[in-house]
């Protein structure tokens, strides 16, 4: 299926400024050994619609963008990070990309109707300890060459200009968000 055509106000100049990221820890209490549930939103801000791409293979390791990095901090030090994945990530598609309209938020890890993945170091940690954690997670779609979305396999030469094309309405920019955790 077709995105549907974006109008002039709607381009890929928009600033990072468009789009809120926001964490949430489910409702405690949380407790050792136990995963903490953790949402993830991000929001369009602005008053136009904006171009965006949810979690893909590689997106949370940093191999290919969008960058979603996450890390768990216990005490000030980074105790859990996402596990290396394989290097050879699939290729981008059409249908990974979303147009929220203003005011409206999306889960980039729900992945009803698309390739989006769960964020894997937040999912897979376990606290060990008592205490205050926080989960952190960092955007980016601060490529320098577009090329850096693509998958390093089976990405379709036909899809090339077209997909630069939506690569190039996505808002440019880094966001961190941060969810506080008290386990007990």
């Amino acid at each position: 299926m077709r995105n549907p055509p974006l109008s002039d106000s709607e381009g890929g100049g928009q600033a990072a400024a468009a789009l809120g990221l926001v964490l949430r820890a489910a409702a405690g209490p949380h407790s050792v050994g136990d995963p903490v549930p953790i949402e993830v939103e991000l929001r369009n801000v602005s008053d136009a619609g904006v171009w965006i791409v949810g979690v893909l293979d590689g997106s949370e390791a940093g191999i290919r963008f969008p960058y979603y990095r996450t890390a768990v901090l216990y005490g000030g030090h980074v105790i859990a990070e996402p596990w290396m994945e394989d290097p050879l990530v699939g290729p981008l598609l059409e249908s990974h990309f979303r147009r929220l309209p203003p005011g409206e938020g999306f889960d980039p890890t729900d992945a009803a109707g698309t390739a989006y993945l769960p964020l894997s170091a937040f999912a897979q940690f376990r606290p060990a300890e008592k205490g205050r954690y926080q989960y952190r997670l960092t955007f980016s779609t601060e490529s320098a060459h577009p090329e850096q979305w693509f998958g390093r396999f089976g990405q379709r030469d036909d899809e090339h200009d077209l997909l630069l094309e939506l690569i190039g309405r996505v808002p440019r920019g880094i966001l961190t968000a941060t969810a506080d955790v008290t386990v007990s």
